[in-house]
């Protein structure tokens, strides 16, 4: 294929009988010629439709956007072919629209911002170029939703996922500063959320406190914001071990002349505590007892007394037998 190109070239030199030393000029006169017929042909004035993004300007202060608009205006001009030229090679890609100059219609709990093209034909013709005439465009409507912006305090729930190690466990309640935070955005959103949760914090066999940052979850709606973006925790923790107080059964609604006879009649009392508090303890601090019922063969322990400093408290055994004796 070059071959043959190459001896059309020669050929059209021989048939136009040009020497190979004037080749330069004859070179520069063709690409000349190309330039003054490409600036004819941009010069002329052309009818085409152009698209360019919209840039919206002015939001309301005291309203959001309630949802994100992409917006492509389609836009029949007359202008010449270098003006046409410029903006496919996107020189001026994007229109802006004062917010300000939008129609506005109450709706519900929204506000309905609206735009007419035909109505705003010289407002889009400032953004053109000079020598671009707008003749139309579409859409010929654009519409924004926006909501009364609100605020509100919302406490934050913490996701978590923690472990420790043996007889160890945790002291008192995981804290969080803040433990509040203040959520802004459109008050129909707003007004419905009840919390917002943290990633999940993962702490796995834990043998000592723990204190940390842990980012707040992503808002699912784009119009919320968030005064803070990541919370401070802090995991207390404590060893523990388990304890045993003996202690004896009291009784009740025992029949006037009569005597209840438990067996046994103590019951021991297994607890879990810190190991701080351990020494804490006494059996005075538990009261067990159990109430007379004739028709049970087997009558049920009830602890009516326990101390603060314990947890997780088993009795056993949890029922006793028992006779009754006349006096």
């Amino acid at each position: 294929m070059s071959n043959q190109l190459k001896k059309f070239f020669f050929q059209l030199i021989d048939l136009l009988k040009i020497e190979r030393s004037q080749l330069p000029i004859f070179f520069f006169l063709i690409g000349l010629s190309t330039v003054f017929w490409v600036l004819t042909v941009l010069s002329k004035e052309y009818t085409a439709t152009i698209s360019s993004s919209v840039e919206f300007e002015n939001y309301p202060m005291d309203k959001l956007l309630v949802e994100e608009n992409d917006v492509i205006l389609q836009m029949q001009v007359k202008a010449p072919g270098f003006a046409l030229l410029a903006h496919k090679f996107n020189f001026f890609s994007t229109i802006p629209l004062n917010i300000d100059n939008f129609m506005i219609k109450r709706k519900g709990k929204t506000w309905e911002y609206f735009w007419i093209g035909d109505q705003s034909l010289s407002e889009l013709q400032e953004a053109l170029p000079t020598n671009m005439q707008l003749l139309h465009v579409q859409p010929n409507r654009i519409n924004l939703i926006f909501a009364e912006k609100s605020q509100k305090v919302i406490p934050i729930s913490l996701k978590s996922d923690i472990s420790f190690d043996r007889l160890f466990r945790q002291k008192g309640k995981i804290q969080l500063q803040p433990d509040h935070i203040t959520v802004s955005g459109p008050k129909i959103v707003v007004e419905v959320i009840e919390s917002i949760s943290t990633q999940e914090l993962n702490l796995q066999n834990l043998a000592k406190s723990a204190q940390g940052i842990i980012p707040l979850e992503e808002p699912r709606h784009k119009e919320l914001t968030y005064s803070h973006q990541e919370v401070a925790y802090q995991v207390n923790i404590e060893q523990f071990t388990e304890g045993k107080a003996i202690i004896p059964i009291q009784v009740s609604s025992v029949p006037k002349g009569y005597e209840l006879k438990l067996f046994p009649e103590e019951v021991s009392v297994h607890y879990v505590v810190s190991l701080d508090d351990f020494d804490l303890v006494e059996e005075k601090m538990f009261k067990a007892q159990v109430n007379y019922d004739s028709e049970k063969a087997r009558l049920t322990i009830k602890l009516n007394k326990e101390s603060d400093l314990v947890d997780n408290i088993r009795l056993s055994p949890t029922k006793v037998e028992y006779i009754l004796i006349e006096k």
